[in-house]
């Protein structure tokens, strides 16, 4: 035991705990400073904050004002600030008497100083979450949440009630924190990673181990619990609400934030959730609160700013649409601090548009790295810090004392994110008759905009108020935020609601990722068997890693309600595939085993046979072939190629008698994918057929193109390849120079120019193209053979046309064609060029001409993007364009597509251990594979992860530079019929 510890215990033990152990310390190690210890000046830790530009910082409250180790603030719609603190944190000693306080902090004169405090409650015993509401404060207590509350207008609390006993204390800075009204008048709170938590509620009892999130609904006495698990966010502490009402949850732990929405379901399935502050790098934050206010610059607007307690810094963090759910990433940082005591633990915008800051003011802020009894421990200080714009006028602060609920109900208009959210509070407080008749005669009138009517919704929601009617008008919300918040209520109004899985079916299947998150969540709130039906329609549409947990969580939670009822359901092969993968037990793989066995539908069984194929065993496989005779044996073959590729999937034992049926087969397309999957099994006797049947110039060409490939799974036959390049047969000559290209990618590529040299067949060319853009590396190789070449103008466009929908960048071999197509750049555009654009497309551009334009098969925009209907589906519907977006944003999206990616469009590139390329959209992924929509092929690739050498992110598949071969007029005609697609005729 080091010196200073037993000198500290035996000064207490003296009973003079305070002067006497100061006496007793050694030399190098001094006591908590004193309120008059110039170093601790405010005015000292003021001079050390590095602010960001356009921003200064002032003293609001200190010490002096009776701020002492502050650990949460909130206001109350007066405006007035009301903070908890500790000085007993992190441990009483012994015969300590507890007296931490809950503070009204105010600022009288409006000088941005605090001028009065109020102790509103004292002899508290660590504090750690406290909220205004109801007409007093929820605060939690150790294993209590309280609710005090001043019966006599002395702003001191009279009345003290235990709303809930049961929350864990296994460690006190885990206890219940961070307290926040939601959206909809519930009450967050969270609780960190060594807590066990059973609390004894109306609704019975509710257990929460480990971190969690905590949802509270007052008025019902309600409380649910989400996640309780090791991993993230390990202790939040924190929450924070996007414009459209999506929660953040901050991470006081070496872990990143989360966007809790997947996880939200009861009995849910112990997993780490997705990820989205991918450069946090072990930067600890806690409260936090959402730029909204016009007293700050533009630039700043929206951004999510935090406490970083741990870096002594406050930062700013973009957040951005990934998907269905969010990323973070670092904006410059509002404060940096050379102080090691600048704690900032939680920040808050107050009602005149100034932020908020929280500091904890200590050297020391764990418990495990230094003794609960460190004389270096403060005690006594703590600051609140006033952050202003400089030369911008403060917010107008909002007066609610006087008005009725109608003209507090205009307020939920306001721009302002204060005024907005601190006027539902003031309605939630209202009585409830009052504000429901107000309420029902304002969403009526036909202006409402959709965020205002999610805003209403939000204030029906905190009076316990189902309105049907309101909330299908959101279901069916032009905004998809407004729709991803009504699927939520829906899953929160459900046991109320008639019919909720009739509002949540066409909200599965929506267009915009988060609101089918949101929709699948709200399904697993509705403990019915036709809710795994509904929220398994998702598995139509691109999953990612949000949707993909949610669903894995859903599935889950519903299991008791749909395993007992699983042959009842109606489910297609892509619903028992996700069902099976988000499941992740043998009991729906059995299932299909059955039913595979039993069913006599020869449909079902096809069916039934790639699901199988997909996650089944080598038992599996044996079936399906055997069976497979007696189905479409031409559809079933290539299944199982696919499969034994992508999986990997080794020959089970008597693999060549299985094939034997098959080889044997008249038809030449089973016979040929018979072929390829012994070459894949490299079952060497079936070697022999395969070269009788690629060298036979009378075979099938079917069976002769498969044949050929075959051979190049089985290696070792380049002198055949190279014979069979030079067949007059362009079929034959394609395939043949495609399968050299892994092999020899040098003289594949020296074929390959011949071929661009003389051909005009646009197959041909775009069969031998694709090889080389599928294998890492080899258009190097194309690029040497063609610049010596002569390449005519057919070839050249079908090679564009190929790249375009492709989507890949290879700018020496684009430059070659545009050559040979006589594509020379007319202009080289850029984001300069925008504001004069704009001015020519509106007075100068000509639809009519511009729709020519789209359609040029070299710009490709046809075989990526629909429009009423016609075109490709790889990119974003145009459609509606011109409704959606003003000329300035099309005009940068064509310059600059990386700059500006829609949801759900990111590509991504993947290379195989072997050397093949792959690039599209990533569809869905789990421990075992990616599955992708690749661009180049239009289809579903599914890859093991055993198999991938590297993955990355690549940005829009649309390449820059596409609009580099047109006239200024071209260019301005072009977007003239991009801005008016969903628009009137004129």
């Amino acid at each position: 035991m080091k010196k200073w510890i037993f000198k500290a215990a035996l000064a207490q033990a003296a009973g003079s705990v305070g002067v006497l152990a100061t006496l007793l310390l050694p030399t190098n190690v001094h006591a908590a400073a004193p309120l008059n210890d110039e170093s601790d000046d405010p005015a000292s830790e003021l001079a050390s904050f590095q602010v960001a530009d356009g921003f200064e910082v002032k003293l609001f409250a200190s010490e002096k004002d009776g701020v002492q180790k502050p650990i949460q603030m909130r206001f109350d719609s007066r405006g007035r600030m009301w903070v908890i603190g500790s000085t007993v944190y992190p441990q009483l000693q012994p015969g300590q008497i507890p007296n931490d306080k809950v503070l009204i902090l105010e600022d009288t004169d409006h000088d941005g100083i605090c001028d009065k405090t109020t102790v509103f409650a004292d002899g508290l015993m660590i504090p750690t979450g406290i909220e205004i509401g109801h007409g007093g404060a929820y605060v939690g207590h150790g294993t209590e949440l309280l609710f005090l509350k001043d019966t006599n207008g002395d702003d001191k609390a009279d009345e003290r009630r235990v709303i809930f006993r049961g929350f864990g204390t296994g460690d006190n800075h885990q206890n219940i924190n961070s307290f926040l009204w939601g959206p909809g008048g519930e009450l967050w709170m969270s609780q960190g990673l060594h807590t066990r938590s059973k609390v004894e509620t109306p609704w019975g009892l509710v257990w929460l181990d480990k971190a969690g999130l905590w949802r509270f609904w007052p008025k019902r006495l309600k409380l649910e619990g989400y996640y309780g698990s090791e991993y993230e966010p390990q202790n939040p502490w924190g929450f924070s609400f996007t414009y459209w009402g999506e929660p953040i949850v901050n991470a006081g732990n070496n872990s990143s934030p989360i966007y809790p929405v997947p996880g939200l379901v009861a009995n849910r399935r112990d997993e780490p959730p997705p990820l989205i502050w991918k450069n946090g790098n072990g930067r600890k934050t806690s409260g936090g609160d959402i730029v909204g206010t016009s007293h700050f610059p533009e630039a700043w607007q929206g951004l999510l700013i935090l406490g970083g307690y741990i870096n002594n810094a406050v930062w700013a963090l973009q957040i951005k649409d990934d998907g269905a759910g969010f990323s973070l990433e670092d904006a410059p940082a509002l404060i940096k601090s050379t102080s090691r005591k600048f704690r900032p633990v939680d920040v808050k915008f107050g009602p005149d548009g100034a932020l908020y800051i929280c500091d904890w003011y200590n050297s020391i802020i764990g418990h495990y790295q230094a003794s609960f009894r460190h004389p270096d421990r403060d005690k006594v200080h703590g600051r609140i810090w006033r952050v202003t714009a400089k030369g911008r006028p403060l917010t107008p602060i909002p007066d609610f004392s006087h008005k009725s609920p109608a003209q507090v109900l205009e307020d939920l208009k306001s721009p302002d994110r204060w005024t907005r959210r601190f006027a539902k509070r003031v309605l939630a407080d209202l009585p409830a008759q009052s504000v429901t008749n107000a309420l029902l005669a304002w969403v009526k009138q036909p202006q409402r905009s959709d965020h205002e009517l999610l805003e209403a919704l939000g204030v029906s929601q905190s009076h316990e108020m189902v309105t049907p009617t309101l909330l299908k008008r959101l279901c069916e919300a032009k905004d998809p935020g407004a729709r991803a918040y009504a699927a939520g209520v829906v899953g929160l109004w459900a046991e109320r609601l008639p019919d909720p899985l009739s509002l949540l079916a066409p909200l599965v299947n929506d267009e915009h990722p988060r609101v089918r998150l949101q929709a699948v969540v709200a399904c697993a709130r509705v403990p019915r068997p036709k809710a795994l039906e509904t929220l398994l329609e998702v598995g139509k549409l691109p999953m990612d890693k949000f949707l993909v947990y949610a669903v894995n969580q859903a599935v889950f939670a519903l299991k008791p309600v749909w395993k007992p009822a699983l042959a009842t359901l109606r489910l297609d092969q892509a619903g028992l595939d996700l069902l099976i993968r988000a499941d992740g037990s043998p009991d729906t793989l059995q299932y299909v085993r059955a039913s595979f066995r039993s069913t006599t539908s020869p449909e079902q069984r096809q069916s039934l046979c790639q699901t199988l194929l997909n996650y089944g065993n080598a038992a599996d496989l044996v079936q399906v072939l055997q069976l497979g005779q007696s189905l479409s044996a031409e559809k079933l073959l290539p299944q199982v190629v696919n499969a034994v590729r992508a999986r990997n999937l080794k020959p089970p034992e008597g693999a060549q008698a299985l094939l034997e049926p098959f080889l044997n087969s008249q038809n030449s397309i089973v016979h040929g994918e018979a072929l390829k999957l012994a070459a894949l099994w490299k079952i060497q006797t079936v070697l022999v057929q395969a070269i009788s049947a690629a060298s036979d110039e009378n075979a099938e060409p079917l069976l002769r193109k498969a044949s050929i490939e075959a051979l190049s799974e089985f290696g070792g036959q380049k002198d055949l390849l190279l014979k069979l390049a030079s067949s007059p047969v362009d079929s034959v000559q394609s395939t043949a120079i495609a399968a050299l290209v892994p092999l020899d990618p040098a003289e594949a590529a020296r074929l390959a120019a011949n071929i661009m040299n003389s051909s005009r067949n646009d197959a041909l060319v775009t069969h031998v193209l694709y090889a080389f853009l599928q294998r890492r590396g080899a258009t190097t190789f194309l690029v040497q053979s063609l610049s010596k070449a002569m390449v005519t103008r057919e070839a050249a466009n079908a090679g564009l046309r190929l790249l375009a929908a492709s989507g890949r960048t290879e700018p020496a071999l684009a430059q070659i064609l545009n050559s040979a197509a006589g594509n020379l750049a007319s202009e080289k555009w850029t984001l300069k060029d925008a504001d004069s654009l704009v001015t020519e497309v509106r007075q100068q551009g000509n639809a009519r001409r511009g729709a020519e334009v789209f359609q040029r098969p070299t710009l490709g925009c046809t075989v990526c993007h629909t429009v009423n209907g016609q075109g490709g589906a790889l990119g974003p519907n145009l459609s509606a364009l011109g409704t959606a977006q003003p000329i300035d944003f099309i005009i940068g999206a064509i310059l600059e597509p990386q700059k500006e990616i829609k949801e759900g469009y990111m590509s991504i590139s993947v290379t195989t251990r072997d050397g093949e390329e792959h690039q599209g959209y990533l569809l869905r992924e789990n421990k075992e594979e990616i599955v992708l929509r690749e661009a180049l092929k239009n289809d579903e690739v599914r890859l093991r992860r055993d198999r991938i050498r590297e993955q990355k992110q690549n940005g829009s598949i649309m390449p820059s530079g596409l609009a580099d071969a047109l006239s200024r007029a071209e260019f301005c005609d072009l977007v003239k019929y991009l801005s008016g697609l969903g628009k009137p005729n004129p």
